[in-house]
């Protein structure tokens, strides 16, 4: 399963339906967006939690549809399928699930797929068909019926009209079902959330040896080392977070290389000045920290010659600013980039301006990484 941050997700959900079926039913599947939106962040107090992606609002409008598909996809937390007579005829829809298997897998199916049955026929004929067999994995899926008891091949009511206050509520039968998929998916949500705040620290205070004997021998390991300074020491964890969450967009939508994982580890300039090279470094983060401007280039400058070769790691700065009003800002120290993080109740948020620098630099990561693993592959 993804190791994404789920604040690295655009949208809770990717509601994937044939625009057809909503509009023949009156917009039910826009409504049942409405209520997802207004019903899911309250169950997750202390969350913020984005909206659904709902095609008929969120787009694409412009560009290359498949792509443009394929990112909404990626940047959605979990997907949530209706089905009625229309998704049957719909390639597009059949697209929707295939890249959602390829970016999450079989444990997405299990962990993060809702299937939302309007029409008995139509979920029935639609599990029995090959081309659903070949794309979800498992012959047991779950659905979820939100048609009418009676007349199975129309959806149920979502709202009922109170006539008396001139108010439209929930319906009741709609609520109860309704609850089935909102109580699963915050679940999901929540406990995303907990394992990120009860992960080990980034920083690694071990001694050199013995963090070696720990870490894991694989080479789809990316290694990036973010200095170890202890005048920034709380925001450590979240800037590592933040780098892994980053790590996970660059990565989204690369068919090739899904198995690559990236871990954030601390080192100490002291440890950095004894080392004569850093050759199982894919990238360093340096913090800017207190440093004037000369004390920083010249750490740069004694950190990049251990970096040297035909496959150098990258580097950036990472800079904590002191708040909103904080106006030092540059774009490069030398050659290297500054990414601009803010401050945040739970630690630190890159600046949404200086969130593609991030990306570029672990973009860079990647591409040492491959190049790297190519060149192993090609030795006799």
């Amino acid at each position: 399963m993804s190791n994404r941050a789920f604040s690295s997700y655009r949208h809770s959900a990717f509601l994937s339906y044939a625009h057809d079926d909503d509009t023949a039913w009156a917009g039910w599947i826009t409504n049942f967006n409405t209520e997802l939106n207004r019903m899911l962040p309250p169950r997750l107090h202390g969350i913020d939690v984005p909206n659904a992606h709902l095609s008929s609002r969120n787009g694409p409008i412009a560009g290359p549809l498949n792509e443009e598909l394929r990112k909404n996809v990626a940047a959605s937390f979990a997907m949530i399928l209706f089905v009625h007579d229309n998704y049957l005829t719909s390639e597009w829809c059949l697209h929707e699930l295939e890249y959602f298997k390829e970016l999450f897998g079989d444990d997405g199916f299990r962990e993060r797929f809702f299937v939302i049955a309007l029409s008995a026929p139509a979920i029935k004929e639609l599990t029995s068909r090959a081309k659903w067999k070949r794309v979800c994995p498992f012959e047991d899926q779950v659905w979820i019926p939100f048609y009418d008891e009676d007349e199975t091949d129309i959806p149920m009511d979502i709202y009922a009209d109170n006539t008396r206050d001139k108010q439209v509520i929930v319906a009741n039968g709609f609520w109860r079902k309704f609850l089935r998929v909102r109580e699963a998916l915050a679940k999901k949500i929540r406990a995303t959330v907990d394992r990120e705040h009860h992960a080990p620290s980034y920083p690694d205070v071990e001694p050199a040896a013995a963090r070696s004997a720990a870490l894991p021998k694989d080479e789809l390991l990316v290694r990036v080392y973010i200095e170890g300074n202890k005048e920034q020491e709380t925001y450590w964890e979240s800037l590592g977070q933040q780098v892994v969450a980053s790590w996970g967009e660059v990565v989204a939508t690369m068919q090739s290389e899904p198995q690559l994982y990236l871990r954030p580890t601390g080192l100490q300039m002291t440890e950095i000045d004894q080392r004569p090279v850093l050759d199982d470094a894919d990238g360093v983060v340096l913090l800017w920290g207190k440093k004037t401007p000369d004390s920083l280039a010249a750490q740069i400058n004694k950190v990049e010659p251990k970096l040297s070769g035909p496959n150098y790691a990258p580097g950036v700065v990472a800079y904590v600013m002191d708040g909103p009003n904080d106006t030092r800002s540059t774009e490069s120290v030398g050659n290297w980039h500054v990414v601009r993080f803010m401050p945040t109740a739970g630690g630190v948020a890159v600046l949404a301006e200086d969130a593609p620098a991030l990306k570029v630099f672990l973009s860079s990561v990647l591409e040492r990484k491959r190049k790297r693993l190519n060149g192993r592959a090609a030795k006799p």
